[in-house]
């Protein structure tokens, strides 16, 4: 090999040659040269901007609120309940990108050592531009497809009315309120009453039904709230006491008796009380909390229960057209009790 050829070679570890005039026009030097690392790096910034706004963002209130709440399930295994994020997922997601790029500047370490120098970034400013566009568009991309699903979950299909409405009987066992009262299914025959199931201890999904109790008696005319009674059945029987159910109640800020936190004097029978009501209460050995069905019944005035939902989005909605649709039950039948 002749010693002209020798010095030609780049030295090793130095990365690809510099552009010349003739290597590939403009792409080529945009690649071989420091644009491609400003491209990237701004990219790279817009990016993990992004994604601290999804981690620390607001998650209530606005558009932005519900876009930072629903992002967070998806990619971080969110708890919106709880507000809680998986910060695994999040390291995963943050540090994904950073790998990538890391990638790069090894193969282009002698270009990425140029950008140390102030005037390459004036000199790219378009590559500059071009990363931080391209992350505003995928931004954008993502709220607006967020925003789309979340119209089209608003728009719930018509209540179904009698076609999904049961008539099974409703367990008359003797339980206890949080004022150590007798009390008795029975003894509410003729008045319509929404049932669900929580224990003092929980601290995801009851303080969300108690949350949603709140709101449906706050969205009712006071006439329609005085024909409704809640009944609160007590998914740890094991532990709570009157005086305990009495505390929380309180502490909700719930009035007696339009509100009964009931438990039973018997713990085996109220056991399968919740397990006939189809509450599925389950101890989970390993953590000791209580795993339930976030479950709500209506009960109609002849004392049966007539419709059963969920805090799914669309439940939600036909909860509050099934209880009209009790409420103002026209010719209403209540037998006597047997």
């Amino acid at each position: 090999m002749a010693s002209s050829d020798i010095a030609t070679l780049p030295p090793a570890g130095a990365g690809p040659p510099a552009p010349t005039g003739s290597e590939g026009g403009g792409a080529g030097r945009w690649i071989l040269g420091p644009g491609l690392p400003v491209f990237l790096l701004t990219a790279l910034a817009g990016y993990e901007g992004f994604l601290l706004l999804t981690i620390f963002g607001p998650t209530q209130g606005n558009w932005l609120g519900e876009f930072v709440r629903d992002f967070q399930r998806w990619c971080y295994q969110g708890d919106p309940r709880t507000g809680g994020i998986s910060w695994l997922a999040v390291s995963v997601m943050m540090l994904e990108p950073v790998f990538v790029v890391g990638v790069a500047a090894l193969f282009w370490r002698s270009a990425f050592a140029r950008l140390l120098a102030p005037s390459v970034w004036r000199n790219h400013a378009r590559a500059a531009g071009t990363g931080l566009l391209l992350t505003a568009g995928t931004a954008t991309g993502l709220v607006g497809y967020a925003r789309l699903e979340m119209a089209r979950a608003d728009v719930l299909p018509p209540f179904p009315g009698e076609r999904i409405r049961v008539q099974l009987d409703l367990p008359d066992v003797p339980l206890f309120d949080q004022k150590g009262t007798v009390f008795r299914f029975s003894d509410l025959r003729g008045r319509v009453v929404l049932v669900t199931g929580v224990f003092a201890a929980c601290t995801t999904a009851c303080p969300e039904i108690l949350l949603e109790v709140k709101a449906l008696l706050n969205e009712l005319p006071p006439a329609d709230r005085d024909s409704l009674d809640v009944v609160a059945l007590s998914l740890s029987p094991e532990y709570e006491t009157a005086e305990l159910m009495d505390a929380v109640t309180q502490m909700r800020g719930f009035t007696y008796p339009a509100f009964r936190y009931v438990n039973g004097h018997d713990t085996a029978e109220m056991h399968g009380l919740l397990s006939g009501l189809q509450f599925a209460a389950t101890r989970n050995p390993a953590t000791g909390s209580i795993e339930h069905a976030n479950l709500f019944l209506l009960v109609d005035r002849a004392n049966h229960i007539a419709y059963r939902f969920t805090l799914e989005p669309r439940h939600r909605a036909w909860l509050r057209a099934a209880l009209q649709s009790l409420l103002y039950e026209p010719d209403a039948v209540v037998p006597p009790p047997s």
